[in-house]
């Protein structure tokens, strides 16, 4: 019988100890992820209020000497931080389901990208930049067999032609008011639809051929 308490006894404290271990981990992690989402978000607030800063810059000192040469070559490095940005919510998507969180990233990314965009057309308007702009619309949530390649073509393009285009995607359907603007102002209301430097509006999905009429590189 004394065998017998002691084991149980003994049973119980291992238990007790894996629980409470089981409690103490679970804290842990809870706010260990409360750290990364605020290291994040306060990444996001620099990354946004960085890229205001930058074109309001590009806006401001414009006619200043030496001005053209650095000023494409940081936007350049913004489009990098934002591609990283992109490859990150991608890998997100890929482990997890659509949640708000997740949309809620997406709809910041959408809005670098935007600001990017801008910045290209005020630096090719004032440094006489060569390179082509090509908007690339598309659905963020729900993306068609079509949109997927398209896409496909499109970072293809990208990849032959380097600095000479910039490639901006923008989802079509994630409630952001100045995207919503901008179809308005283009008339696009379908997907997928690419707008090239501003004029030139292609709907359906486009060969890479096709693109190569319009977009010029090397």
């Amino acid at each position: 019988m004394v065998i017998q308490s002691d084991v149980f006894w003994k049973a119980f404290v291992l238990t007790l100890v894996i629980f409470l271990l089981g409690i103490f981990m679970g804290f842990w992690l809870d706010n260990a992820r409360v750290e990364q989402i605020r290291s994040e978000y306060k990444e996001m607030e620099i990354s946004s209020i960085d890229a205001r800063l930058q074109t309001l810059y590009y806006q401001i000192f414009k006619n200043s000497s030496n001005f053209c040469e650095p000023a494409i070559e940081e936007n350049l490095r913004f489009a990098d931080k934002i591609y990283a940005e992109g490859l990150r919510i991608e890998q997100y998507e890929k482990i997890n389901k659509l949640t708000p969180s997740l949309i809620s990233d997406k709809r910041r990314y959408m809005l670098l990208k935007l600001q990017f965009w801008l910045n290209c057309i005020e630096l090719k308007r004032n440094c006489n930049a060569s390179y082509t702009n090509v908007v690339y619309f598309y659905s963020g949530l729900n993306e068609t067999m079509e949109e997927y390649v398209q896409g496909i073509v499109l970072m293809d393009l990208k990849e032959s032609c380097g600095r000479d285009m910039m490639l901006i995607p923008l989802a079509v359907d994630l409630n952001i008011t100045t995207i919503d603007i901008v179809k308005h102002q283009y008339n696009i209301t379908t997907t997928p639809t690419i707008l090239i430097d501003e004029k030139i509006k292609l709907e359906g999905l486009q060969k890479r051929k096709d693109l190569e009429r319009y977009i010029k590189c090397g």
